[in-house]
């Protein structure tokens, strides 16, 4: 049987290389529990308590969460830092994706990327930065993309290898030759590679092929080139051939490495090796970054994660070359992972078969700014070996090369459009109790770092605002206010592809009075007591310095104070027990908060109100029974 070329280069991989190329963020309701009732400021009474020393998770969580809500970001990054320091167990996921977002607002990248992490590793269900994607995700992850098969090809011949070349197409054929081998060891059998290069038309094909001029091309494998952006010169992979010298390794491998040809006006010409090659592995198939900076390739050196490699190497503005470095774990596997590609907006493109795809190489993208790994999908990779993948990230177009044709010898290249995306985002704001539209809500339409970038008015009839042409893949932060009703915020992820987003946003009507018989318990966390004991648990002094609070913010305001015991124990007992509790509680208010005791009453109920059925006699456990100890703030007449 054949030998498919592109697998060749795998073979010289083995003996040498390898081959061919939202979740919606949870937002908190205004300030939680507390800040779900309008009529007390809790920014304002939060930091009351926490100027008279007061300290827990869920104050300063609160705290964060007002300043984030009101765009004060610094003070957001102080709250938030301060719940992380002092109590990370507590630490919610949604608080972390507060916090990090908060730090974008503040420039601080690195820390919010660090505080992105961790929402991620918190996150039921998140998925995390690197995780595989199914296969249905990645069947319908490049339905954007229309792809036609080269007419340049050249029947049974393979070509692949696509690279930019000026206005035309670099890459490399086997047309000139058309002997392949049924021994991949034998290397005077195997079928030689040269560069071609042909004209790109508008329709995205390529016309006119002819050799690549120069002393590039010689009579062995030449292949997988890339030009420099300043165009002076052509990084290349040819088999281990130097200044006219064979080389093979201790095993008589002849492995790749890369070359340098200067160009000039004459065309190319002077040919060097590059200094990191070896004779005992390979170094091969470059791209450079669009500064020219970096250049990149593929590596079975020493130090690789697996069969194959990418890394990376300084280029010196003198022209030497930096410490090669591997790429990590982020990229590398301990499959073969090989034929990088730097697009203008600064995406790696590769192909492997270390992750989960389609079938045999996949083409994957890293996006090193978010950090982030995603493949392609279909149509671009199929269940053949798909690689060598290049665009133009300015025009959407590129090229690739697929064995997918299933021809005697397969390796095709196929040209590709990216279709354009249009998508719409729509908000639609609503009352959440009646689910009647808010119209004249004014909604705004913020970025990642928190940015606006978009307002107006939800219209009528249905009190629904159009954002129009976000960008595909992007996510938004929209949100809606209403004088009378609480802001509502939530995440919304464009998809990749032209789609209609619709975002429901549900805003919670305001209470503007404390109306009486309240219970103020409902604005706190709950004030426990231990079994047995009457005492203020420091946990119920935070509880209560925010009761304070609020009787300072309204002097005319008197409550009842009433306390619980559960069912354990005598019924008489419970009962004084109560009213030691109800003492203590009503002292603690007069003393440490200097609240005239005239403003407050109260009695203890003893076990007679319980909230659950743990009476005498039902076996429950510890946590049932101690939501039964509690005490309740009612509001009076006033």
């Amino acid at each position: 049987m054949r030998i498919k070329i592109h697998h060749l280069f795998i073979a010289l991989f083995l003996s040498v290389l390898t081959s061919g190329f939202g979740q919606e963020r949870k937002v908190a309701k205004g300030n939680k529990q507390f800040n779900q009732y309008a009529f007390v400021d809790s920014q304002k009474i939060y930091l009351r308590v926490a100027e008279e020393g007061y300290e827990s998770a869920d104050l300063f969580a609160k705290l964060g969460d007002s300043f984030y809500y009101n765009a004060d970001y610094s003070e957001a990054v102080n709250w938030y830092s301060k719940l992380i320091e002092k109590y990370q167990s507590e630490v919610t996921p949604n608080q972390y994706f507060r916090y990090a977002q908060a730090l974008r607002a503040e420039q601080e990248y690195d820390k919010s990327e660090e505080m992105i992490a961790r929402y991620q590793e918190l996150s039921d269900g998140s998925e995390d930065l690197y995780a595989e994607q199914s296969i249905s995700e990645i069947k319908e992850g490049s339905a954007s993309y229309e792809i036609e098969k080269l007419k340049a090809n050249a029947a049974k011949y393979s070509d692949f290898a696509p690279a930019f070349y000026g206005e035309q197409l670099l890459f490399s054929s086997t047309r000139d030759t058309g002997v392949f081998t049924r021994r991949v060891h034998k290397w005077n059998n195997q079928p030689f590679l040269d560069l071609y290069v042909g004209d790109i038309d508008d329709q995205n094909q390529v016309n006119t092929v002819s050799k690549l001029g120069g002393s590039v091309n010689t009579e062995f494998h030449e292949s997988t080139a890339v030009l420099s952006p300043d165009g002076n010169a052509l990084y290349f992979t040819r088999n281990n051939f130097t200044k006219d010298q064979y080389r093979a390794d201790s095993n008589k491998t002849n492995r790749l490495k890369l070359y340098k040809a200067a160009k000039t006006a004459e065309g190319l010409g002077a040919i060097e090796e590059l200094p990191f090659n070896d004779n005992s592995f390979s170094t091969a198939h470059p791209a450079i970054t669009p500064d020219g900076k970096t250049l990149y390739f593929a590596s079975d050196r020493p130090g690789s994660l697996g069969e194959s490699d990418l890394w990376k190497v300084a280029i010196n503005e003198d022209g030497s070359f930096g410490t090669v470095e591997n790429l990590g774990d982020k990229i590398n596997t301990p499959g073969r992972e090989t034929f990088p590609f730097i697009s203008k907006d600064g995406k790696l493109y590769f192909s492997t078969d270390g992750r989960a795809g389609l079938g045999g190489l996949d083409v994957y993208v890293y996006d090193f700014e978010s950090e982030t790994l995603e493949n392609v999908g279909a149509p671009v990779n199929s269940t053949k070996d798909d690689f060598t993948f290049i665009i133009n990230s300015d025009t959407g177009k590129g090229f690739f090369a697929s064995n997918r044709a299933n021809d005697p010898l397969d390796d095709d290249i196929y040209s590709f459009i990216k279709a354009a995306c249009e998508s719409t985002l729509i908000v639609k704001v609503v009352d959440k109790e009646t689910k009647e539209p808010l119209n004249g809500a004014l909604v705004g339409i913020r970025n990642l770092d928190n940015d606006l970038i978009a307002s107006g008015s939800a219209e009528a009839p249905e009190a629904t605002y159009t954002f129009q042409d976000p960008e595909c893949g992007e996510e938004y932060f929209a949100r809606a206010e209403m004088e009378g009703y609480m802001t509502d915020e939530k995440l919304v992820e464009i998809p990749s592809e032209s789609s209609e987003v619709t975002v429901i946003l549900e805003l919670e009507p305001a209470v503007t009075a404390i109306p009486p018989s309240f219970d103020l318990g409902k604005l706190i966390n709950p004030i426990y007591f231990d079994f047995d004991k009457s005492n203020i648990r420091p946990d119920a002094a935070v509880e209560l310095a925010k009761i304070i609070e609020i009787l300072k913010e309204y002097p005319e305001l008197h409550i009842d104070v009433r306390s619980h015991t559960d069912s354990r124990g005598n019924d008489a007992y419970n009962l004084a027990l109560s009213e030691r509790r109800n003492q203590s509680t009503i002292d603690y208010i007069v003393e440490e908060g200097g609240i005239a005791r005239e403003r407050l009453s109260g009695r203890g109920y003893g076990e007679t109100q319980l909230l659950n059925e743990c009476s005498n006699g039902v076996d429950c456990t510890k946590e049932q029974h101690q939501l039964n100890r509690r005490s309740e703030f009612i509001v009076q007449d006033y």
